[in-house]
């Protein structure tokens, strides 16, 4: 149990967090030696910052460095001094003492007096060994740490400073330690620069296993997991990492082989923990894509040194939170949450023990953080529920969600705590900005914490609030059971996206994307059109942030064009002002004029858009860089995007003949042919009329309307075979399915993910067929329509979206047929493999609301009474009532609330029908050229 003996151990606490006392600069006019320190300290660490890009170990040049930031850290210097000498030495303690002498040869170190430096920091002799608590111990840490990158900076025999210090490490990667680990990785740096001559002599492992330091198991892994990191590349040769892996592989081995008597709760385990935290936390530091910590420890054997580890100490909360990650790593997520659970109650009584304090507290923050992400349905379950191999293989998505939204609780408790602990500030804490959707734009909230977005700290903080979102995110389109929880949920996806933006507002377009996503989804038009153009000046290769700002700026267009006394004034021109090249010459303008049609500024965006993607794709292909799946999939929604907004100014016909060009984009995108998956594909829409066509016994049968319907049958369709012929022909070479491959020819076998892979593009493509259905069905060539999805159901086997189509096509002339294609989808949407699909499921609803309420005629209607009928909109009512809980792809649908003001009308309830119209107006008013759904993941 650690006593806080000392009065400043807070603000040890909050300076080990690489923070700083939110009151910091009323500390100039302390009284009390920390506290002036402290202020010392703030103001060295903002030159930093300010004048040398937050690089804490640099040096200024009085060549380069400006006079006046060379007068500042003069002054500075000054002021130090005259604060150390108002102060008598015997009532300084010893922590005071070090620290001072470390913050003053620091500035000694910026201002490139290497000799005042060394004489500071031997002023000073020190050997601490015990502390009063964890603060304190964190704090020794970091000026250690710092006292020893200074000194080996500063002195002519850099490399002994250094070695000594790594001789001796003992810890390396607590997340509590964070600025001491900024200054581990400063020694580490520049040791790396030393050993191999700036790059000029990369190393091999064996060079590391040549120093001295070698034989202390904590700085060799941490030192060599460093030199791993993508920034210091050039300092180590390619067979480093082999050998490297081969080490470690062979080192895990032999801790396992060593027999180690099972510990009691007094027995001192501390060499094992502190070797297993240095291992994992610098292996974590590598990358943040878990695929690339896997290559250098293979999960298989990082389990099996974790659980032998398990039997090695006692109730290690380092150990068990390591398991976790490697579970998940593995995709043993049962496993992973039973390890969790147990880690979640080791924590729990750790604070008991501890007077309610939580040791440690941010590396709880990131294990919670961490599985509530992984854990997420929408990323463990939902993904896999067309897959046979499962991440959960035991437990349900009842016991997951449960499960997650305790531990959302118990996140949300710690980050408030630590909060406190930091003394940072949100929305919550300042409340003059709270209305503001983007007040961290030009509000710095937390202007004493100083670490980059890059930083550890930041990482881990905005993940947090970033895994919250998402969590609620789920609950918004799955887990809302009426409609104050939904809009309670809505609240809380926005504003723990803003959370996470407060603390890392420019590090990960991931983060500003979603949120801008938000934005858009809850109406807020403006900000969040300023937030996509704010990530596209720093991220311009985020094509579906492109998307999206189309889709709102049109959705702007829309709302301004609906209001009768602003149509006229309204300027577009507005919305894309920073992004859009407006310095074209009069005379250009005016020769565009004439010779097409007027391009709307919307147009002009949109195709700067496409031909930044257009270079992406040559960079990639230059560089010999294969696109990922999902920029695969935005590139092309971005161009069919295109495709809408032409649309939306010229009318539909305008872009009938540029179709191909979005097969002909899919063609370029996946190159490689798509074989044959081996089932039927003889699927055709017309052949279904000979099933069954309703589970309905009320509906008519169909062999009473034979007679009515062969007249509906064409008679000639070489016309309409002959248009889809061409896209075919387009498409082909990806697809694959017009050259079959002879079945005698041997194949490589192909893993799952190729196969998978494969599946996908096949699926994008039948997507893109039935996307050429609706365009020919607005127009009403119903044979070119019915011929695309009979492609569609060619290219993968019919599905859902298929049957829900050949709905819309037969809505008004087949209607039975219709009705029995909506029907069957709901039966698919009614199983586990389906039942997510909620954009899917949308689609059929509404077709089968148009079917029931605007295509169905008395003289020729599908019920046979007015019961009947009646019936069957109180299902869809209730059809419809369900989906509207689901945000945003039926709370949002303007489409939805449409029916539902109908149908509330048709039983004359009056409020209801009054909210539903309001509601339906209010998204129709705003309405973007296509959905903001096109703008999510592929999956």
């Amino acid at each position: 149990m650690f006593i806080e003996s000392s009065p400043h151990d807070k603000y040890m606490g909050v300076l080990s967090l690489s923070s700083f006392p939110k009151n910091v600069l009323d500390f100039q006019e302390s009284q009390v030696f920390f506290q002036q320190i402290i202020f010392v300290d703030y103001q060295l660490m903002l030159i930093i910052q300010h004048e040398f890009s937050g690089k804490i170990f640099a040096r200024s040049s009085p060549s380069r460095t400006p006079e006046i930031t060379m007068e500042k850290i003069s002054d500075l210097i000054t002021y130090a001094q005259s604060v150390d000498a108002n102060y008598s030495s015997a009532n300084k303690s010893s922590y005071e003492k070090l620290y001072f002498v470390v913050v003053l040869a620091h500035l000694y170190h910026l201002s490139s007096d290497s000799e005042g430096c060394q004489e500071t920091l031997r002023s000073i002799k020190f050997n601490v060994k015990e502390f009063d608590s964890q603060n304190q111990a964190d704090f020794i840490a970091y000026v250690t740490a710092r006292y020893h990158a200074l000194r080996g900076g500063s002195s002519s025999d850099s490399y002994s400073s250094w070695i000594d210090y790594l001789v001796n490490l003992k810890q390396y990667g607590s997340k509590s330690m964070v600025a001491a680990n900024d200054w581990n990785d400063v020694i580490f740096k520049n040791m790396l620069v030393l050993l191999s001559s700036n790059g000029s002599s990369p190393l091999r492992f064996r060079d590391l296993l040549s120093q001295i330091f070698s034989d202390n198991a904590c700085s060799l892994v941490a030192m060599a997991n460093f030199a791993m990191r993508p920034e210091n590349e050039k300092y180590i040769l390619k067979e480093f990492r082999v050998d490297y892996i081969s080490f470690l592989a062979e080192l895990l081995t032999n801790k396992i082989k060593q027999a180690v008597e099972f510990p009691n709760a007094s027995s001192d385990d501390k060499l094992d923990l502190e070797f297993v935290e240095s291992l994992y936390e610098s292996l974590n530091d590598i990358s943040s894509h878990r695929p690339v910590i896997t290559y250098f420890l293979k999960p298989s054997l990082s389990k099996k040194f974790l659980i032998n580890m398990t039997e090695k100490t006692y109730q290690s909360q380092i150990v068990l939170l390591n398991l976790v990650r490697t579970l998940i790593d593995a995709n043993e997520f049962d496993e992973a949450m039973g390890a969790f659970k147990t880690y979640a109650t080791y924590v729990e009584k750790d604070a008991q023990q501890n007077n309610g304090q939580t040791p440690n507290i941010l590396e709880v923050i990131d294990v919670y953080a961490t599985c509530l992400y992984d854990f997420n349905p929408l990323r463990s379950i939902i993904p896999d529920s067309n897959s046979e191999s499962k991440k959960f293989k035991y437990n349900t998505l009842e016991s997951v969600v449960d499960d997650l939204n305790l531990f959302a609780k118990s996140l949300i408790a710690y980050l408030q705590k630590f909060t406190s602990i930091a003394e940072l500030s949100y929305d919550a804490e300042l409340g003059t900005f709270a209305d503001n959707p983007l007040s961290f734009l030009f509000h710095r909230y937390n202007t004493n914490f100083l670490p980059s977005d890059k930083s550890k700290i930041v990482r881990i903080l905005s993940k947090a609030w970033f895994s919250l979102g998402q969590f609620y995110h789920y609950l918004t389109i799955y887990g809302s059971a009426d409609a104050g929880i939904l809009q309670a949920n809505i609240s809380r996806v926005v504003l723990y996206y803003k959370n996470c933006l407060i603390i890392n507002s420019t590090g990960s377009p991931l983060y500003l994307f979603n949120y801008a996503w938000a934005l858009a989804q809850t109406q807020a038009l403006n900000p969040a059109v300023r937030l996509c153009k704010f990530i596209l000046k720093r991220y311009p290769e985020s094509f579906k942030t492109w998307n999206l700002l189309v889709l709102v700026s049109s959705a702007l267009e829309q709302e301004a064009s609906s209001q009768e006394s602003t149509a006229k004034n309204f300027d577009r021109s507005t919305i894309l002002d920073s992004l859009v090249d407006e310095e074209k010459s009069k005379g250009e303008q005016d020769k565009d004029k004439a010779t097409h049609v007027a391009t709307t500024q919307l147009e002009k965006f949109i195709e700067d858009a496409l031909n930044i993607a257009g270079l992406y794709m040559v960079k990639n292909r230059q560089n010999g860089v294969a696109l990922t799946f999902q920029a695969k999939y935005e590139i092309l929604q971005l161009k069919m995007t295109e495709l809408a907004v032409w649309e939306a100014n010229q009318g539909v016909e305008y872009i009938l003949e540029s179709v191909v060009e979005i097969f002909a984009l899919y063609r370029e995108l996946f190159q490689e042919s798509i074989e044959d998956s081996g089932f039927n594909r003889t699927f055709s829409g017309i052949s279904r009329a000979e099933g069954r066509w309703s589970h309905r016994p009320s509906v008519m049968d169909p062999a009473d309307v034979s007679v009515m319907a062969s007249k509906d049958k064409p008679k000639d369709k070489t016309l309409a075979k002959q248009r889809i012929l061409r896209l075919s022909q387009v498409a082909q070479e990806s697809s694959g399915k017009l050259h079959r491959t002879p079945s005698k020819v041997l194949r490589a076998p192909k893993t799952a993910a190729a196969v998978a892979s494969k599946q996908d593009e096949e699926l994008i493509l039948q997507e893109i067929w039935l996307w050429t259905a609706s365009i020919y069905l607005k127009l009403g060539l119903l044979e070119e329509a019915e011929q695309c999805i009979v492609e569609a159901e060619t290219v993968q086997k019919p599905n859902v979206k298929t049957f829900t189509y050949l709905g819309l096509l037969t809505s008004k002339s087949r209607k039975f047929l219709s009705l029995q294609e909506y029907e069957r989808s709901l039966e698919v949407f009614h199983t586990l493999q389906e039942r997510y699909n909620k954009k899917a499921y949308g689609t059929t609803l509404l077709g089968m609301c148009k079917l029931f309420i605007t295509d169905d005629q008395i003289d020729n209607s599908l019920f046979i009474s007015s019961k009947d009928r009646d019936a069957g909109l109180i299902r869809l009512k209730n059809y419809l009532e369900q989906y509207s809980l689901c945000w945003p792809y039926g709370a949002n649908s303007p489409e939805l609330w449409y029916y539902l003001s109908t149908i509330y009308e048709k039983f004359d309830d009056k409020v209801l029908y009054k909210k539903a119209l309001w509601k339906c107006v209010e998204l129709e008013t705003t309405r973007p050229v296509r959905s903001y759904a096109v703008c999510d993941d592929f999956y």
